[in-house]
């Protein structure tokens, strides 16, 4: 049986600055190779996948720093192909300033999802080069003595079915994750504003976040430094790292 293994990888990156008296705003991305698939490799039988995964992001970017979680093992037969039947995928997540390598068959596209009605959502994939659209449809299965939550591509595109379901399934993942761990930190420098702490916490969940709650909810995994920088024109910020005694007390 063929097994391979792929990665599903976030990142942010910022938006033209249309007005210099605010702070730049960042937008969600995905790599995609020029096929419009996920990076896809040959699982290494004398290691750990996980061990070959990360190998191979440190191999495409030349970074150590990274985080990086299985998402999800795909082994439905509709799936299935000449080059693999079971396909394990990690959720990765990168620092874009961290690249130390120039990234060749790869691109990195900003990802837009719009609601179009209570099962279908669409999806905006944009880059320097082309720009990938298509309709994710939601809908319940029921599986012995409990419903499923599935999802299928609505339509042609040119990603393929099973791609346009990792990714859904990635997103969720991260939207799911983010009120409970640190994984937002993950997007940032060591050093930050929570401001742009914010940004990122607003990207993956889609939604404007009020102040006051946002630094409420996270003063006790952050630390102030001694740092300030100049977010926009008129605007000094303090800039915060983030707090390891959280995870500490948060096991």
């Amino acid at each position: 049986m063929n097994v391979k293994i792929n990665v599903v990888i976030f990142t942010t990156d910022n938006k033209e600055r249309k007005d210099v008296r605010k702070l730049r705003e960042k937008k969600l991305q995905i790599v995609l190779d020029e096929n419009n698939n996920l990076p896809t490799f040959d699982i290494n039988n004398k290691e750990e996948a996980k061990i070959t995964a990360c190998n191979k992001i440190i191999e495409m970017f030349g970074i150590s720093k990274f985080y990086i979680e299985q998402l999800y093992t795909w082994a439905d037969p509709q799936y299935y192909d000449e080059t693999h039947e079971i396909l394990i995928t990690y959720l990765v997540i990168i620092n874009k300033n961290n690249i130390q390598k120039n990234i060749e068959n790869l691109s990195f596209y900003d990802i837009t999802i719009k609601d179009e009605d209570v099962n279908f959502q669409k999806v905006t994939l944009e880059s320097e080069k082309k720009n990938i659209e298509y309709k994710i449809e939601t809908y319940t299965r029921k599986e012995r003595d409990s419903i499923e939550y599935m999802n299928k591509l609505f339509g042609d595109s040119e990603i393929c079915e099973l791609n346009a379901i990792i990714i859904h399934t990635g997103l969720k993942r991260l939207r799911n994750r983010i009120d409970n761990t640190n994984i937002a930190f993950s997007f940032l420098e060591e050093e930050f504003t929570i401001s742009e702490l914010q940004q990122v916490y607003e990207i993956i969940l889609d939604k404007k976040l009020v102040s006051a709650n946002f630094r409420k909810k996270i003063e006790p995994m952050i630390k102030k430094t001694d740092q300030i920088v100049k977010e926009s024109a008129y605007r000094p910020s303090a800039r915060y790292k983030f707090n390891e005694n959280y995870l500490k007390n948060w096991v």
